[in-house]
């Protein structure tokens, strides 16, 4: 397992992250039993993987409290990274991002973590008028005074929602990252480079998509949120897309997801890629695709570009947008 440097900070980070979304809510249909939680977490940590990405509201607190029971004695050297101001009310979501409420989500993620330091906190989700604001900011500079948190940054959709991050100081950006659509991380690269700071790329592997086994008839449950992202045209769309890629399955690439894998961790502005994994096999496949430079022939992520742009296009120095 390779190790990167988060941006400017001390932080270092494994090349993969456990994303542990998927095990401890329900977004794909039911939450993981907690044999199989704790089986996938070890798993992780024996493949190499130091980086454990959680949240409070996933699961209510869960994914924090059993990733740091599972990891053990192990919990003193992990890299943890987990997120603030969105809170469950009821069946809504209300965003939190005052100052004192982020010291409080960050004080009771420290205890059910069991650690006196969070590595990397995210600002979840938060809109652009929040981003604009001063309303997180002492609560964020207070927890770096003292010490409990190491880096913070904010869990981003769009790339104006990075943009507003950086130029308020963010030294990491969580966004969704893979090889079917690559712009998002591509528009902020420029601010990024400029700022010194490291992208977490969510989704490396779009949901499952580009591990290449679903087909046309692949059917997902109704609680599954993958039954509502895509309507039959456009998951049409993304069975094509993914068919182009294989290609890359070649040589020291053994199967799709890694090589899908190896695109994300191209980019010299991602420092981790965090695998919502369900299984031990899943995660010990994920690890696997860390290695040394070069992770892809240059020559394939050009024709990757080809992709997404219906043309040539250049990776990681001027990649056309859609």
């Amino acid at each position: 397992m390779q190790i990167r440097t988060l941006g400017r900070t001390s932080v270092r980070v494994s090349e993969i992250a456990l994303g542990t979304w998927g095990l401890a809510s329900g977004a794909y249909g039911e939450k993981a039993e907690p044999s199989r939680f704790e089986s996938v977490v070890k798993a992780a940590w024996d493949a190499g993987v130091t980086t454990f990405d959680v949240a409070p509201l996933w699961g209510d607190g869960e994914s924090e409290w059993r990733t740091a029971a599972a990891l053990g004695d192990h919990l003193k050297d992990a890299v943890l990274v987990t997120r603030t101001g969105q809170a469950k009310m009821g069946d809504r979501l209300s965003g939190r991002f005052e100052s004192q409420q982020i010291i409080d989500d960050v004080e009771a993620s420290l205890k059910r973590l069991g650690r006196e330091t969070i590595d990397v906190v995210l600002l979840h989700n938060p809109p652009m008028k929040v981003l604009q604001s001063d309303l997180y900011r002492k609560g964020v500079d207070h927890l770096l005074a003292s010490g409990k948190v190491r880096a913070w940054g904010a869990s981003v959709v769009t790339a104006e929602e990075g943009r507003a991050a950086l130029e308020v100081g963010a030294q990491a950006i969580g966004i969704a990252h893979h090889a079917l659509d690559p712009h998002v991380l591509h528009d902020l690269t420029s601010t990024m480079k400029h700022y010194g700071a490291a992208g977490i790329a969510r989704s490396p592997l779009c949901y499952g998509l580009l591990a290449g086994r679903w087909t046309s008839e692949t059917k997902f449950g109704e609680h599954d949120h993958r039954s509502r992202r895509w309507d039959a045209t456009s998951f049409a769309e993304r069975l094509r897309q993914v068919e182009e890629l294989r290609f890359l399955v070649r040589d020291d690439v053994p199967d799709l997801a890694t090589a899908a894998m190896r695109f994300v961790l191209s980019s010299p502005f991602v420092a981790t890629a965090c695998v919502g994994a369900r299984s031990v096999e899943q995660i010990t496949s994920a690890a696997g695709a860390s290695r040394e430079k070069p992770l892809l022939p240059p020559e394939d992520l050009k024709r990757v570009a080809s992709v997404w742009n219906g043309g040539a296009g250049v990776f990681g120095g001027g990649i056309a947008k859609k």
